[in-house]
């Protein structure tokens, strides 16, 4: 997982506390499937994240600069961009 500035290893059980403002990332190293779960202390962050995920098993197509300006300015009551 990258967390900010940094990267470490998380396994199975493991729990990242996130910081506000904070970007993250996580790979998978492993060659089992993962699941990832966030708990987010305000409402609304969940709508955009889905609206900038991908479902399991479909096809990752990075989204056109477009698109993503069109999901932040939708969800941008519920999101802080910096």
């Amino acid at each position: 997982m990258t967390l900010g500035d940094e990267v470490r290893e998380v396994h199975g059980g493991g729990t990242v506390f996130i910081p506000a403002n904070t970007w993250i990332s996580v790979n998978n190293i492993g060659n089992d499937p993962i699941s990832v779960i966030y708990i987010f202390s305000a409402p609304g962050f969940e709508e955009y994240m889905r609206a900038e995920s991908v479902r399991e098993g479909e096809k990752v197509v990075p989204l056109s600069k477009k698109e993503d300006e069109e999901i932040m300015k939708k969800h941008a009551h519920a999101v802080i961009y910096k």
